[in-house]
């Protein structure tokens, strides 16, 4: 299931990889040909403002339904993408290319902690502690204006005293 299905025909979905390629009209209509949706320019313009004007929609959609799913596959293929990996590892017999193929997975492993990482923020493992981080900002944030506040009546009452001390001379002379 990809995360625009029940939004985005397969039309659509191809005039969007046009639209990201930066294809010109004519190759653009080739494309489009290739990939069994043969239509004339007006079409194209048509269903290609269409798919414009859905964008917000696109986003709300990924926001509360897709995000979860494409996030899933993602991890879904890293996972299985390693398992082949290791796979051609036990069966190649060149040292070097065994080893160049562990690096080659050593490489990617970033990638896989970074998607269980965020996972961990999207379903809330972490909401004591973003809760906690949260209000220490917010303390902080507090403290600040605070500070902000003690300086800012320390200067006018410098400003103050300045003042009465500029009259004071003044009055003298």
């Amino acid at each position: 299931m990809t995360i625009n299905s029940n939004i985005l025909s397969d039309r659509s979905r191809a005039i969007i990889e046009t639209i990201r390629m930066r294809l010109t009209e004519k190759q653009s209509l080739e494309y489009l040909k290739d990939a069994g949706f043969d239509i004339g320019p007006a079409t194209y313009y048509r269903e290609k403002r269409k798919v414009e004007s859905l964008k917000l929609q696109r986003l709300y959609h990924i926001g509360r339904i897709g995000f979860q799913d494409q996030h899933l596959e993602r991890i879904d293929i890293y996972e299985m993408g390693f398992k082949m990996m290791w796979e051609n590892v036990r069966l190649e017999k060149d040292p070097y290319k065994c080893n160049q193929m562990i690096k080659d997975i050593l490489l990617l492993q970033p990638y896989l902690s970074a998607y269980y990482e965020a996972t961990k923020l999207v379903i809330g493992v972490d909401k004591q502690q973003q809760q906690s981080e949260y209000q220490e900002f917010l303390d902080n944030k507090q403290l600040q204006n605070e500070q902000e506040k003690i300086i800012e009546a320390q200067q006018q009452q410098q400003q103050n005293e300045d003042s009465r001390n500029n009259n004071g001379d003044d009055e003298e002379e």
